[in-house]
């Protein structure tokens, strides 16, 4: 697309609450906006919570990508709203809005049967509002879920993405696993959530490592009493009775980036492409999936797995979540507004 572009004369504010290395929406808006700039669009990062927000930080940069503040936003010539709700300072605002969503509708729904953040009925009032121009999905699966809520706008997907630079294979790859660290490492770092849990996930491991004593699993992610609860305490003491649990952790002080290139293969119940998949592949870690409790074809996907290449996983990545590719096509959507 020539420099003189439509785009490359806008203004465009990214609104998402800004938690630095520390959300997968976050990282994902901030990679489509740094790739936005070096594409020549004037995007950047606004953050509608700021006075709430205690870790929002005092720079005004973040790996490329420029943050404002909401009077920026005013001036804007488009919103982006990376939001699943609508917020008091994006409601005064008065551009043309594109609503990326982010979050996963099944997940979106059950958050809100259960009481949770009513997102799928601010779904349904948004369909009637005229200033939303597009909705985008990040993930092909979810596009016809978001066609029937938002019937009356446009539905596109674009391909997610990945920093390719944050996440990559050449850095440090002796993560220790607390201790536990096997022959064969599998990781499992999807945190628990309400439409997706890790049962099938451990018990596909399990069933091939009942005779691979040189295995452990290490969960991350999960709540720190997980072997505690009921249920999982279970589970969890009889693989750790075949000697095949290793590390159980909320939170890693040294980076998942360094427990995925330590990592034989990683474990997921997730048949799109998450956040969790797609830091995996780009660290050059391959990826098990185990979408549901048909785990029969599991001990051949963990075979195949460790037979790939740390290479060829990281070049699946480049390919398939390229920023940069993922910026170009979300510039040709703002050509058209």
């Amino acid at each position: 697309m020539a420099n003189g572009s439509k785009a490359n004369g806008m203004k465009v504010a990214h609104v998402v609450v800004i938690t630095p290395k520390r959300c997968g929406l976050y990282e994902t808006t901030r990679e489509l906006v740094a790739g936005l700039r070096n594409l020549g669009v004037d995007s950047r990062l606004v953050d509608p919570d700021i006075a709430a927000n205690t870790l929002h930080p005092q720079e005004q940069e973040d790996r490329g990508a420029l943050i404002a503040d909401m009077n920026w936003a005013l001036s804007a010539d488009l919103i982006v709203s990376h939001s699943g709700y609508e917020t008091t300072a994006l409601g005064k605002t008065q551009q043309p809005v594109v609503h990326v969503a982010h979050g996963r509708p099944h997940s979106t729904f059950i958050g809100e049967a259960q009481g949770g953040i009513p997102v799928y009925s601010y779904h349904w009032r948004e369909n009637f509002n005229t200033r939303i121009k597009a909705v985008v999905t990040f993930w092909q699966q979810h596009l016809e879920l978001h066609r029937v809520m938002f019937p009356d706008k446009r539905c596109e997907y674009i391909p997610s993405s990945v920093d390719l630079e944050r996440w990559n294979p050449e850095g440090p790859s002796g993560y220790k696993f607390g201790g536990e660290r096997a022959a064969i490492n599998a990781v499992i770092t999807d945190p628990w959530r309400d439409d997706v849990d890790q049962f099938f996930t451990l018990n596909a491991f399990a069933n091939w490592a009942r005779d691979v004593k040189s295995a452990k699993v290490h969960i991350f992610g999960g709540p720190d009493d997980l072997g505690k609860r009921p249920g999982w305490g279970a589970l969890l003491r009889r693989i750790q009775e075949n000697g095949n649990l290793g590390e159980i952790k909320g939170w890693v002080t040294g980076g998942l980036d360094n427990v995925y290139r330590a990592a034989s293969f990683a474990l997921t119940p997730h048949v799109i492409d998450v956040r969790t998949v797609r830091d995996s592949m780009a660290c050059g870690c391959p990826v098990v999936r185990v979408p549901g409790p048909s785990i029969d074809n599991s001990r051949q996907d963990i075979a195949d797995a460790l037979a790939k290449s740390r290479t060829e996983v990281r070049k699946e990545a480049e390919r398939r979540f390229n920023p940069a590719e993922t910026a170009r096509q979300f510039k040709r959507l703002l050509e058209t507004f």
